[in-house]
């Protein structure tokens, strides 16, 4: 390290706060050249807002940042690069519906002299850098489709992509496997022998030791002190980094080092990545890690010395009684399916723990979230519900089809023979039915997948304008206040026109037949950044869909309107449409019904 000259990095009394939350009070942080600096502290004591200011994520609102002795007032994202600042965070900052090339060069393509996009040249350093990191990921994969570490590789691939002078690590190493830390230390010390500096947040005391020069330790905003690594021990750190409150029985206990290595342990637990819940032998409540407090939506410094029933009864816990009396029983036990709250969807076990002699010490519990488990379950068997229907529907629509012509043909004679008698009217109105028949066999026939869509870029814009003036009619009847989206850049999806008009069609329609005279429409588009997709949304004021029949309304056969030409199929055909094109529709209606059809932008 280069201690004689000035540091990289310089920060006088940094103050930043979130609304009325003080993240930093005054903190003071030097970092030398080319030296690996720890920082240390509890959940919420500033380590990741401290380096938030030197990426740009966030802004100061008092103090002074020297770089490479140089005073700035504040960095941006755009600048961190520029000066060659790259972080990686605890909470990834991927795009999962993009490649893993594309994720790597967000921000700054490559291109050659012409100006074009070099993908060659992307493709070959994005090869290059998982080599350097020592890991086999296809840099055409969909992020998505990759684990959580192999994420966390191209995240780390990023930062490594703009040759950084800072690199930046915040709590990585709960996502990587030992083999691929192995490869980040010897990427570290690679960093410190090249001159380079690395900041390295952890709640891992042994990584600290590992390989950082110098350690900085926060507490609530505040600089605990910074220290040499060779001069100070780990009971000392642990001291410094971690609150405790000792009491006075605690004061009197032998062994004081078994405590405060007990407040350490308490920390990873409240870390791990699952709920976990700790009872003690009088079902109190000990330790609410912050996984269990963001599953059940719960403020865990409230929580604290409760009894179990109170946090049960907070979050509206279905089997409250059964789970009291299996804890009470010091029983394991499991329950795959708890409601929680209004929402929430959770698996909870429960496993009582004992000491060396089989004495009661209290009771685990681990709580998982299964939410979003269940949505896509649901959403499967939806699926498989709707296939079944159309293989059914398409094989009574080919049968009905073929003898309803041959009827209609004969009626059509019978009309002509009859034209001046009194049953010619009765002729007209069952060629009318049979004509309505022949359209809901129409309908039927939408549902096929064996006819294959043909695919083409489209403008949403214009199929917006075209749908409009097909509709425009029935708005100027009921004199309706049709509100369009203002003009924006060209969005593209990927489809076929006539099918996506029709479920404009058919959306626009149902709002135009729900609301009243002079009642109001407005037609939204606006992209969806992190999903890379478009939003069509379509507002109406009308007599809005009650919560009783709102998870029906994709149902096919299913309406609730009482016109006898309806036959309950238009949403389900629209689903259909929409999911044939690898989108999404969704409804929504409180105040507002809003109607939304979520389509992948198209990209060449």
């Amino acid at each position: 390290m280069k201690r004689g000259g000035p540091p990289f990095v310089s920060m006088r009394n940094i103050h930043v706060s979130y609304e009325s939350v003080q993240a930093l009070r005054g903190v003071d942080f030097d970092l030398a050249t080319g030296e690996i600096h720890g920082l240390l502290g509890e959940h919420r004591a500033g380590k990741s807002t401290l380096v938030k200011l030197l990426s740009g994520a966030v802004t100061k609102e008092e103090g002074t940042i020297w770089f490479r002795g140089q005073e700035v007032q504040a960095f941006t994202p755009k600048s961190a690069m520029k000066n060659r600042i790259a972080i990686v965070y605890q909470n990834m900052n991927v795009i999962p519906s993009i490649s893993a090339i594309e994720n790597i060069f967000t921000g700054q393509r490559l291109t050659s002299c012409m100006g074009f996009l070099d993908r060659k040249r992307m493709e070959s350093a994005a090869v290059r850098l998982f080599r350097t990191l020592n890991v086999d990921i296809n840099p055409h994969a969909r992020l998505e489709d990759l684990t959580e570490a192999e994420q966390l590789m191209v995240e780390i691939a990023k930062a490594l992509s703009i040759d950084p002078e800072l690199l930046i690590f915040d709590e990585i190493s709960s996502k990587l496997t030992p083999r691929e830390m192995e490869t980040i230390y010897r990427l570290l010390f690679d960093f410190k022998e090249h001159g380079r500096s690395v900041i390295y947040i952890s709640h891992n005391m042994d990584e600290i030791f590992e390989f950082a020069d110098r350690v900085t330790i926060l507490k609530n905003g505040r600089r605990q002190g910074t220290e040499e690594i060779q001069d100070v021990d780990k009971l000392k750190l642990i001291k410094m980094a971690y609150s405790y409150v000792l009491s006075r029985e605690e004061l009197e206990q032998d062994n004081r080092e078994l405590f405060l290595l007990k407040k350490y342990n308490e920390n990873i637990i409240r870390n791990l990545p699952i709920g976990v819940i700790i009872l003690d032998q009088k079902k109190r409540i000990s330790i609410v890690n912050f996984a269990a407090v963001k599953i059940l939506a719960l403020r865990d410094e409230v929580l604290m010395e409760q009894p179990v029933e109170t946090l049960l009864s907070r979050c509206s816990m279905e089997k409250a009684v059964e789970i009291e009396e299996k804890i009470s029983e010091k029983s394991e036990h499991s329950w795959e399916e708890l409601h929680c709250g209004e929402n929430g969807l959770i698996r909870l076990k429960i496993f009582p723990f004992k000491d060396d002699d089989y004495k009661h010490l209290g009771t685990i519990l681990v709580i998982e979230d299964i939410s979003r488990d269940r949505y896509f379950q649901d959403y499967l068997l939806r699926s498989e519900k709707i296939a079944s229907i159309a293989e059914l529907a398409t094989g009574v629509a080919h049968e009905i089809s073929n003898p309803l012509s041959v009827v209609l043909n004969y009626v059509d004679l019978l009309k002509r023979r009859h034209r001046n008698d009194p049953d010619s009217e009765r002729l007209s109105k069952i060629e009318r039915e049979l004509s309505r028949i022949g359209e809901i066999i129409g309908s039927l026939l939408s549902f096929s997948k064996v006819r294959k869509i043909p695919m083409e870029p489209l403008s949403v814009a214009r199929i917006i304008e075209e749908v409009v003036l097909l509709v425009d009619h029935k708005i100027r009847e009921k004199s309706i206040d049709l509100r369009l989206p203002a003009r924006q850049d060209e969005i593209l999806v990927f489809g076929e026109e006539n099918s996506l008009k029709q479920v404009f069609v058919n959306l626009l329609i149902n709002s135009v037949e729900a609301v009243l005279e002079h009642g109001t429409i407005e037609i939204g588009v606006k992209r969806i950044e992190p999903d890379d997709c478009v939003e069509v949304s379509i507002i109406d004021n009308g007599c809005g869909i009650s919560t009783e029949i709102k998870d029906r309304i994709f149902d096919p056969f299913f309406s609730t309107k009482a016109g006898r030409k309806n036959t309950g199929l238009g949403l389900s055909i629209c689903q259909h449409i929409v999911e044939s094109h690898e989108g999404v529709i969704l409804c929504e209606s409180r105040d507002n019904t809003t109607m939304s059809v979520r389509l992948p932008i198209y990209r060449e």
